[in-house]
């Protein structure tokens, strides 16, 4: 067959094959060149969406921090109110104890006291212990006096 008569053949064929590509291209690619488009906008939605999430939550998380912070601080002023109140009341209850003869070892076990606070909780509320600070102090002056 001489070239001329298979020009025409060889043109069919070359435009067959660019129908197939095109049909291909329709048919397959561009559907998959959509979806790919959809979910790209997709994600940048998502992604603006979430940085005003981001941005609420980030101020949720402080404004709570900052009322926690607060709460934190009233707790501790409340905290301090109840120890001064807990220990006005040792010193109540221990004073009573002490009227009542208990021992400096039982106030300072009992109440928390230091050996200086129950001695002197002993001294001014305990009878016997008063009685015996005076002998003591008597005592004292006697031997000043004799020296």
């Amino acid at each position: 067959m001489p070239i001329e008569q298979l020009l025409p053949v060889m043109a069919l064929g070359i435009a067959a094959a660019l129908a197939i590509i095109a049909i291909y291209d329709v048919a397959y690619v561009w559907p998959i060149h959509r979806r790919i488009s959809s979910l790209t906008e997709r994600c940048a939605v998502l992604e603006r969406s979430l940085g005003g999430v981001i941005d609420d939550l980030k101020a949720r998380v402080e404004a709570s921090d900052h009322r926690e912070r607060e709460d934190f601080g009233r707790l501790g002023e409340r905290l301090g109110q109840l120890e001064l109140a807990t220990e006005a009341r040792s010193y109540e209850q221990a004073i009573g104890c002490a009227e009542k003869g208990e021992e400096t070892s039982r106030l300072i076990s009992c109440f928390g006291l230091t050996e200086g606070e129950a001695d002197l909780v002993m001294l001014l509320h305990n009878e016997a212990s008063r009685r015996a600070a005076a002998e003591k102090f008597a005592r004292r002056l006697i031997d000043t006096a004799q020296v």
